[in-house]
């Protein structure tokens, strides 16, 4: 797996990010079905409001996708559009799991990141250090702005990204840009505070756990707000609403994403104080459900989806130990760790 190392402004990260993502931009994204399908959104105005919202409310975002459609030779609107896509296409192929446990001296959390296995070559970590100070590590994909996986920075802070399929499209932030500005956020409190100032257009969930204050926390965001349950324990979470409070909304659950999280609560039955590391990879590494699996391998796959990456974060009071894997099976493709400097 590649890894960029990035210095600069957001302007620089996204150029850098554009300049990767050149080729298969244009090669497989552009002509894709999934980028046609949202092109009656590009015209008909409610991009335009997004982009105004966007300009307003998160000025430093925007330049970084600036600075992607830049580096990648494309038009700032077909790069908003393309990094709307969760927010107008809920049955794209973006999924993922997360596992937390809340332990006496630290804090494991750890994450599958699913999508689409076409772009498991062109998918990189991007370690950036940004001119304000901030040092973050992520899992990326092309032409797409950073945030919307899973990241940890250098304020002590790691969170993980699970795709939730919501219909309501109103305009607001798009989500994955939304996520991008949690990418600098100082603390859990701080995280959460930033989720409840913006209008969203979709949702996500996130497990988030900072090295302060030892209170992570499972958090679902959809458009129509927040809700956030701290984890004393264990912590489970595949790709759809299950908190009480948001039990009226209309999502779409697909077999994948129930069968995940039905067996990440059976193996997650465990102590919190004995689980180690190893234990898990192997529930992140499931493959009891043949049809339906945790770790997701088949090319059949009925959300079209694969998993193109495994990560664990363990947070202490000093910082962050930071390791990624193509696959919860494989060996470590990226390690290092985040000092807590703020």
């Amino acid at each position: 797996m590649k890894t960029i190392t990035v210095e600069g402004d957001h302007y620089a990260v996204g150029r850098n990010i554009g300049i990767l993502s050149k080729r298969i931009f244009a090669d497989y994204i552009k002509p894709s079905e999934n980028f046609q399908r949202l092109l009656p959104w590009r015209d008909n105005g409610w991009l335009a409001q997004v982009d105004e919202i966007t300009k307003s409310r998160l000025p430093a975002v925007y330049r970084e996708l600036q600075g992607l459609a830049d580096g990648c030779e494309q038009s700032f609107n077909d790069m908003l559009l393309w990094n709307c896509r969760g927010d107008l296409l809920p049955t794209g192929p973006e999924g993922c799991t997360s596992i937390l446990a809340n332990r006496e001296n630290d804090i494991l959390l750890a994450h599958n990141e699913d999508g689409d296995p076409n772009l498991r070559d062109d998918c990189f970590i991007l370690d950036a250090k940004l001119t304000n100070g901030t040092r973050f590590v992520c899992f990326a994909y092309p032409a797409s702005i950073p945030g919307h996986t899973l990241g940890a920075n250098s304020h002590g802070l790691a969170y993980t990204v699970n795709n939730i399929r919501l219909y309501d499209n109103s305009p607001g932030l798009p989500r994955m840009l939304s996520a991008r500005a949690l990418l600098e956020a100082k603390s859990t409190d701080d995280f959460i505070t930033l989720l409840n100032q913006e209008k969203r257009v979709g949702g996500f969930h996130f497990m988030v756990a900072d090295c302060i204050n030892k209170n992570p926390q499972t958090v679902e965001a959809p458009l129509q707000g927040v809700s956030a349950q701290s984890i004393s324990d264990l912590g489970v979470h595949a790709n759809h609403l299950v908190h009480s409070k948001f039990s009226h909304i209309e999502q779409q659950i697909t077999q994948s994403s129930h069968a995940r999280q039905e067996r990440m609560e059976v193996l997650s039955q465990m102590s919190r104080l004995d689980v180690q590391e190893q234990d898990f990879l192997r529930i992140l590494g499931d493959q009891e459900n043949t049809d339906l699996p945790i770790y997701r391998t088949d090319a059949d796959d009925p959300d079209g989806e694969n998993t193109l990456a495994t990560v664990m974060f363990r947070l202490t009071s000093e910082g962050i130990d930071v390791a990624i894997r193509l696959s919860p099976i494989s060996a470590l493709s990226y390690c290092t760790f985040l000092a807590r400097t703020a």
